[in-house]
């Protein structure tokens, strides 16, 4: 990110037309952009619609001419008369002949009111071939023998069906009628009732010249294509090599013949629906030349006119800025001038009007107190340089105090007081560490010896009155606690507790951590709170538990607190804080003896 700061303009004027530009024009004209391909697609799907509908038009006549050529071959199959001329032999040839052709002739006429070339083929058991060519057309002497051995007529006689559809090129009989085309062809065994064959049938229909005329009067031009269910092509160009394309879409127009595909240069649509009682795919093809043509004009036309709109925008939007920003250079001006002229400037306001205005008058107040906050914080610094003098000072006596404590415990130990001396030595560790103010957290370990100080002490106070039982969790040595934490929550134990028991009294001391929290428990089985507090005219509570309470909310910030809770005998003193955990450090063990070269 930093090696991309040199792109973005330091100036402010120029940063906000990159901003409009950014944020305002470019994606605006993504909008636009996507509203065209949104309208590219609508027009897509409904073309694709269009191509539906003709596709399934395509499929009924399909079908319809199917079961058409099946009825035209159980007519012939069922009419007595045919039968009857096929079975003359030897008499009237020339009127035989005729006859069987006008029958085939009225089946192609009515086939033909499709639209779709037929052509009819019928080979008598006899040997005898009549076909439906017109006359005049220069065909080939034809033999039924002949005929018979072409391998569509070969797997009819061989079969045990009675007909079945194929789809072939043109044999030498109808090469001249119907040159270049594929035929879909019924072929079919004319039986009798006693299941004889009597002649075999072949109605062959030119589906390339039907698509053609039938499609010529829709009014959206387009390629079309016959697959069959194995996806080989059935009616598609020689030089055509869209067969490949079109295998993988045929299980989609199987399933959902609403769906359309686009090649890979979106050049063309694909649309498709299956026929299931011919297991073929019927595949349409329409250009989107003249449509993408339209669409890449209108997109030219749009962004052209979006382009000069955003240039027109941007210049009156630089001019706009740059009207705004002047007054900011004035500002940045005047305020470069500060030091040196020691804050005594002011912006003329009789010049702005509006935002620029308050913007000045705020400016002129900033300089202004400004000025009085500076002459505010000299007066204060000269202040603390007061306090801090008389802050040394002040720690003079407690080091004198130290000093002394030190003399009177080594006269006493001199004289074999070693209680005077105890009393002395934990005195002076108490004194020292009232000294030692500049960390508001210790180690565990250190407020218990502080602990174990004082108790001494008073222990001498009271004639050795109560004792002091301590229960401290594993690992928590190097626990941090506040400072003085401990010594207030004892001293109220002794003083309000245990002090009107003459023997007997006991403080217990348990500190124990778990899920993240350190929780210390000072509890005494002395008087308890409501007769200390009818005792004394108020209840347990002191300037000394107060400022605990304080100090743990200011270094906790709320996740800590200080209960005081009645016992069936005494008191709990419940401090109850997050544990924090240190590492130990190297410290010079102190004592009495090495505070007094502190003065």
């Amino acid at each position: 990110m930093g090696k991309l700061k040199w792109l973005w303009p330091s100036s402010m004027k120029n940063r906000l037309v990159l901003s409009i530009l950014l944020f305002v024009l470019i994606p605006s004209a993504f909008l636009q952009i996507r509203n065209i391909t949104q309208l590219e697609t609508m027009m897509k799907d409904n073309i694709s619609q269009q191509n539906a509908a003709q596709l399934n038009f395509l499929k009924n006549n399909i079908e319809s001419l199917k079961f058409g050529v099946l009825g035209a071959m159980l007519q012939l199959e069922r009419d007595p008369d045919l039968r009857e001329q096929l079975g003359r032999t030897g008499e009237n040839m020339p009127e035989k002949n005729m006859f069987i052709k006008n029958e085939l002739l009225l089946v192609k006429q009515r086939l033909m009111n499709a639209i779709v070339p037929v052509h009819l083929t019928l080979v008598d058991d006899k040997g005898e071939v009549y076909n439906t060519l017109e006359e005049g057309m220069a065909v080939p002497a034809v033999r039924g023998a002949e005929l018979l051995q072409q391998p569509e007529f070969v797997k009819l006689r061989q079969g045990a069906e009675a007909y079945y559809w194929t789809v072939h090129e043109p044999d030498y009989l109808l090469a001249n009628a119907l040159p270049g085309s594929q035929l879909f062809s019924l072929f079919s065994k004319l039986q009798g009732t006693d299941g004889h064959t009597f002649a075999y049938l072949r109605i062959s229909l030119d589906m390339k010249t039907w698509l053609n005329s039938i499609t010529g009067g829709f009014q959206v031009k387009q390629t079309y294509y016959l697959l069959d269910g194995g996806g080989q092509p059935i009616l598609m160009g020689r030089n055509d090599r869209s067969a490949q394309a079109l295998g993988g879409m045929l299980a989609t127009f199987k399933s959902n013949p609403a769906r359309y595909f686009t090649d890979d240069k979106d050049l063309f649509i694909f649309n498709g629906t299956y026929l299931p009682n011919m297991d073929w795919y019927l595949v349409s093809r329409f250009p989107l030349e003249a449509l993408s043509g339209n669409i890449l004009a209108m997109k030219r036309e749009v962004m052209l006119s979006f382009l000069v709109t955003c240039i027109i925008f941007a210049g009156i939007m630089y001019a706009i800025v740059s009207s705004t920003v002047r007054p900011l250079h004035n500002l940045q001006k005047k305020m470069s001038e500060l030091v040196d002229k020691n804050l005594n400037v002011s912006i003329p306001e009789r010049k702005y009007k509006g935002e620029l205005l308050r913007l000045a008058r705020a400016f002129n107040l900033m300089t202004g107190d400004i000025r009085k906050l500076i002459e505010r914080l000299q007066m204060e610094e000269r202040q603390k340089e007061a306090i801090r003098f008389q802050m040394l000072m002040s720690q003079m006596n407690p080091h004198f105090l130290l000093n002394t404590l030190n003399t009177i415990k080594w006269n006493a130990r001199n004289h074999g007081d070693m209680g005077t001396s105890e009393i002395c030595q934990n005195l002076g560790k108490l004194l020292e560490s009232g000294l030692n103010s500049d960390a508001d957290l210790v180690f565990l370990k250190e407020e218990i010896e502080l602990i174990r100080a004082y108790v001494y002490i008073q222990s001498f106070r009271y004639d050795h009155s109560f004792n002091v039982e301590y229960m401290i969790g594993d690992g928590l040595e190097y626990a941090l606690i506040p400072k003085f934490s401990l010594q207030p929550l004892v001293e109220n134990a002794i003083y309000h507790g245990l002090v009107h028991m003459k023997a007997g009294g006991k403080i217990t001391i348990l500190i124990a951590g778990a899920g993240g929290r350190l929780r210390v428990e000072i509890g005494d089985n002395g008087q308890g709170l409501e007769r200390s507090g009818s005792a004394s005219g108020k209840r347990r509570k002191g300037i000394g538990l107060s400022n605990l309470r304080e100090r743990i909310m200011l270094l906790y910030k709320g996740r800590g607190e200080l209960l005081l809770l009645p016992l069936p005998q005494g008191t709990v003193a419940v401090l109850d804080i997050p544990l924090l955990n240190s590492l130990p450090y190297d410290k010079e063990e102190r004592n009495v003896e090495n505070t007094s070269g502190r003065g």
